[in-house]
């Protein structure tokens, strides 16, 4: 009865000195993640007026539809070293952006309309790519489309 505490530790120690942090051939990676969906970027030359986005993806013979709140974007602004200590400030840009969570994306092309607070929809479609966050070495990839609007409401995927 005694030998199984001691059996499920040494158990449980070699199980985790066996892992590894990464995903595979020794590298370690950091545990960082994705959104599996849609980021919308809107330079503050078209961004006046916009608060909201509407947007619509079909494929495979069903469509999902989003809804988002546009929120103000900034940069970061470098503001020095002292040592091995950096740090930086969040600058607002003027533009905005949003990030839209969709589930089940392919890898193929999808039927996207995407539509501001005007309600003028804008039709076009995109190809999600996959993005992984610390390299394909460490796995974690998810579908991603990187949408940008310009002047009068032009949409175009970015890479």
């Amino acid at each position: 009865m005694r030998r199984l505490p001691v059996f499920v530790l040494l158990l449980a120690t070699l199980t985790a000195c066996g892992q590894s942090s990464g995903g595979g051939g020794g590298k370690d990676c950091p545990a960082l993640a994705l959104v599996e969906g849609v980021t919308l970027d809107v330079p503050p030359e078209a961004a006046a007026g916009l608060s909201r986005v509407k947007l619509e993806f079909c494929w495979a013979g069903k469509c999902v539809t989003e809804a988002a709140e546009l929120y103000p974007a900034s940069r970061t602004e470098d503001q020095g070293c002292v040592g091995e200590v950096c740090s930086g400030k969040a600058v607002p840009t003027g533009g905005k952006y949003a990030t839209v969570p969709v589930q089940g994306l392919p890898l193929t092309p999808v039927k996207t309309t995407v539509t501001f607070d005007d309600g003028k929809p804008h039709v076009l479609d995109v190809t999600p790519v996959l993005r992984y966050p610390a390299g394909e070495e460490c796995g974690g990839g998810v579908p991603v489309v990187k949408l940008v609007a310009g002047q009068g409401g032009v949409v175009r995927q970015e890479p």
